[in-house]
């Protein structure tokens, strides 16, 4: 294979999310299984200052070019709303002359692969000889249905997303009752659109082989796999037998614009923490991620031991002192990155269902899985109080990390679409 083209919504360098760990994986794998071939990203670029961080597996680096203000807005009113053919997301990122930069491209330099980055570039696909995949990350469509059962705690169902809303728009989309509509109406065009692109690629790509079985049962797609996140565990925890950390720290890893990660802070905040802040005076909580929300940085101030870092240079330095860490999703879909990372670290994590699916790790033994708030007080008390059951659920966390998702897991399926 000597040419493969990565069209990305976003840069995939450096490691500053879950998302983006995921990307730099996919370029990684890419490199390591065909050493030789030259991997161009066409990227539209989230942050200008990350530019300079490009990683040495991409060879080439082209950026692109979002649609302007009346293009997202004939997009949204003809095509969502008219037509009903494109979902909000693709409509925003939709731009056509970038889609003819894109063809032009692959006319050109005929690439052997072509990976699209989630649902929302799927639009640009351009015709060539060479193998097309879509990563869908997860199901975009199943996550914001279950948003709208927890509705209240989400400051912006949007999130970031919003910000590729024209400005008019974007200010009437702030409004609550508006905001349900969308995340209803979006959800409804996503499960449409995932199905009906899902023909258009060689080869689907989730990153929870779980979603993956199952969208491959639903589309009868024949090359459907999961990738899952590859975790490195830091095996020094576990010879050295017991970890050193602050057992009154809890902590809480997300990007924060995200409507999943914020929801998640303000629902701990609100009904968990002040009865763990009870039993324990001096329990600390940190909540740790770029681009905190208006709402998630007031609960620094009405919530008394709760600490908003914003983003940090080292996110091991400062979870991997943490007594626990807590992951209390009320909506999502895949595998949940920052569990594994914490895991991987000899780090306690204590979730609930929605957090611990895709995961086959033993309840109470490789972490905790909560099915109420009494049960996840009663668990992050306990993994605080209790050193021994600590190191106990530290240890085999780590192990089961290695067994699961080590590099050698990860890659079998990503060979499998490249061979």
């Amino acid at each position: 294979m000597n040419k493969i083209l990565f069209i990305t919504n976003r840069l995939p360098f450096p490691g500053t999310d879950g998302r983006k760990n995921m990307l730099l994986q996919y370029v990684r794998h890419m490199k390591e299984i065909y050493p030789g071939s030259e991997i161009v990203n066409l990227s539209f670029v989230d942050d200008p200052k990350y530019l300079s961080q490009r990683p040495p597996e991409i060879g080439r680096l082209a950026t692109l070019e979002p649609p302007g203000k009346l293009e997202k807005l004939y997009n949204i009113v003809v095509h969502s709303l008219i037509r009903r053919k494109w979902p909000l997301q693709v409509s925003v990122y939709y731009s056509r002359k970038t889609h003819r930069k894109i063809r032009d491209f692959v006319r050109e330099e005929e690439p052997d692969f072509v990976l699209y980055d989630m649902v929302r570039v799927a639009e640009y696909l351009a015709p060539g000889q060479g193998r097309k995949v879509l990563s869908y990350d997860d199901l975009l469509s199943l996550r914001y249905r279950r948003q709208l059962d927890w509705f209240q705690y989400i400051p912006s169902v949007l999130g970031g997303f919003s910000d590729k809303l024209p400005s008019g728009l974007k200010k009437f989309a702030d409004l609550k009752f508006v905001q349900k509509w969308l995340i209803a109406f979006e959800s409804k065009m996503l499960g449409k659109y995932e199905k009906q692109v899902a023909s258009r690629f060689d080869h689907l790509i989730f990153t929870s082989p779980a979603e993956a079985q199952n969208f491959r049962k639903t589309t009868r797609h024949e090359s459907c796999h999961g990738v899952p996140m590859k975790v490195e565990p830091d095996f020094r925890m576990q010879a050295r037998g017991s970890r050193l950390y602050d057992k009154n720290k809890v902590v809480f890893v997300g990007k924060m614009d995200i409507p999943h990660n914020s929801s998640a802070a303000v629902y701990f905040c609100e009904r968990v923490w002040a009865r763990i802040k009870q039993s324990n005076p001096a329990a600390v909580f940190y909540i740790v991620g770029k681009n905190p929300t208006a709402e998630v940085l007031r609960l620094q101030r009405d919530h008394p031991g709760v600490i908003v870092t914003g983003e940090v240079d080292d996110v091991k330095r400062i979870v991997g002192d943490s007594a626990l860490m807590i992951a209390p999703l009320l909506f999502g879909t895949g595998i949940k990155t920052k569990i594994l990372e914490a895991m991987s670290w000899g780090v306690p994590v204590v979730t609930n269902a929605i957090g611990s699916e895709g995961l086959d790790a033993n309840n109470g033994e490789d972490l905790f899985v909560c099915e109420s708030e009494d049960e996840m007080v009663r668990s992050v008390l306990l993994l605080m109080g209790d050193s021994e059951i600590n190191d106990s659920i530290s240890g085999n966390s780590i192990r089961y990390v290695s067994r699961r998702f080590s590099g050698s897991a990860t890659r079998k399926n990503m060979e499998l679409i490249l061979s």
